[in-house]
């Protein structure tokens, strides 16, 4: 898995933290963005969190669409590195423990599109 923080959305507080990565087991680009707790007893806030799902961000074009939804854009750098992420990582979806059961969790709740990624991780169907 890779993890690189990146700027955050122009507007956004200072102290907002922007991540994006590959995350291999989940055959997955992610990204997410946290502010920080405003007093001792509270968590870091989730502002968003997209590619958690097995195959939702395939490939670096459907990060970037994502987090421009947000105004987060990528630099060209980081980009760079992410394309290099997933071919030297690799998509590790199959074969893990659980991951028919991840993905018959995920059918209801995710697109066609991205379901069909799944299966075709999975080699033709999880059922």
């Amino acid at each position: 898995m890779s993890r690189y923080t990146i700027p955050n959305a122009p507007g956004a507080p200072e102290d907002r933290v922007t991540t994006v990565g590959w995350d291999g087991p989940l055959n997955s680009y992610f990204a997410m963005a946290f502010d920080p707790p405003t007093t001792g007893d509270e968590d870091y806030a989730e502002v968003f969190w997209i590619g958690y799902t097995p195959c939702e961000l395939p490939d670096v074009a459907s990060l970037v669409t994502a987090l421009r939804a947000h105004g987060v854009e990528v630099p060209p750098f980081t980009l760079d590195a992410l394309r290099m992420d997933k071919p030297n990582e690799g998509e590790n979806f199959a074969g893990r423990p659980a991951t028919r059961l991840i993905a018959e969790m995920a059918r209801p709740h995710v697109p066609a599109d991205q379901q069909a990624r799944i299966d075709a991780a999975l080699g033709g169907g999880s059922r």
